[in-house]
């Protein structure tokens, strides 16, 4: 778990968790008023960005290009949260759009959002997986609204605050520079939903994304596990099927691939047989102490994550059938911390609500 103080989230209202950064770019001249000085009624000629009645915003403000598509939103909209897909990072440092900004971004936005009507508390959010992606969102005004690492998502960024009808321009950045991730952006009106309930890496929250085989050498009969095994066919009941162990270990997870972090055991500490694939599967973990996750597919392959929700770890990624081994680590060395498993098939739930 990383913390470099970089988790200022930046936002629209005077609220405790949103602070404004300024200016980036001069705003655009405002349009000419209509006749009467007030909204133009439907069906009269409107220039770029002047609003109509009912405040729906002029459908020529919402032309523009971006990488990955244009999101339309009216306040009440459902489902909640609404989704999108994309690859994070770019060539651009995001610090020469607006100093408070962190990350690496695309020189094209890499979605736009129509406004239709008044948010009075919109929340921008991103999952961007096992990595660091950062999140800055140009107002229409031409201010920034910029997060890395916002409190209690880990290494997810959101921006939250009061969104005026109008286009908003967002990139997804990477903090490393030259790296590049799947993720998945909400958009949302309700304080409950998170970065971990979205789904990440571009379809699944926490580590969605396989980095490659490693660890221990993979043997697919061996049934060795510290704390047994569970095995489940999609459309399992109860969902979530829950298990207990003790976290940690002698082994550091980065040995067997730096992107994995904490101290892990020798012998996996759990087994999962999935019977059949599962289009949609998480694994979590709840502790009251920091864990880390780690994942082995039956070809080998490493899933890891640590802080997806919070401090607790959460991998999601659809599997098919086979075994699968799962270390739970303790980001302390030598630290040991009784820990709530989870498998579950349905992306609300949370790794705190484990029982």
């Amino acid at each position: 778990m990383e913390n470099r103080g970089r988790g200022l989230l930046i936002g629209l209202l005077p609220l405790a968790m949103v602070v404004g950064c300024g200016n980036g770019a001069p705003p655009p001249p405002p349009p000419p008023p209509n006749a009467a000085g007030g909204p133009v009624a439907p069906g009269q000629p409107v220039a770029p960005g002047q609003p109509v009645a009912q405040g729906i915003v002029a459908p020529q403000q919402a032309a523009g290009p971006s990488n990955f598509g244009t999101v339309s939103l009216a306040s009440g909209f459902m489902p909640d949260p609404h989704t999108e897909t994309g690859t994070s990072g770019g060539s651009i440092n995001a610090q020469t759009l607006n100093p408070t900004c962190r990350g690496w971004v695309a020189s094209t936005p890499d979605h736009l959002l129509v406004a239709t009507t008044l948010f009075n508390n919109l929340r921008v959010m991103v999952n961007g997986g096992a990595a660091d992606t950062t999140l800055v969102v140009q107002r229409p005004d031409g201010s920034y609204m910029c997060n890395d690492d916002a409190t209690g998502e880990g290494r997810n960024p959101l921006v939250a605050g009061g969104f005026p009808p109008g286009v908003y321009k967002i990139w997804v950045g990477s903090y490393q520079q030259g790296q590049n991730a799947p993720y998945t952006i909400g958009f949302s009106e309700l304080g409950s939903v998170h970065t971990a309930s979205l789904g990440g890496g571009g379809g699944g929250a926490g580590g969605g994304a396989g980095l490659g085989r490693g660890g221990p050498s993979f043997a697919p009969n061996d049934t060795a596990s510290n704390f047994g095994t569970t095995t489940l066919s999609t459309g399992f009941m109860p969902d979530p099927s829950v298990a207990n162990g003790t976290s940690g270990g002698s082994l550091s997870a980065a040995d067997w691939n730096p992107a994995c972090r904490g101290w892990v055991a020798q012998t996996p500490d759990h087994l999962f047989v999935a019977r059949t694939d599962m289009p949609s599967f998480r694994v979590l973990v709840h502790s009251r102490q920091d864990t880390t996750l780690v994942m082995q597919g039956p070809d080998g392959t490493l899933y890891c994550d640590d802080d997806s929700e919070g401090r607790d770890p959460i991998i999601a990624t659809p599997i098919t059938a086979g075994t699968y081994r799962i270390w739970v680590g303790s980001y302390q060395q030598g630290q040991n911390s009784s820990y709530k498993i989870g498998f579950t098939e349905m992306s609300s739930t949370r790794a705190r609500r484990l029982r």
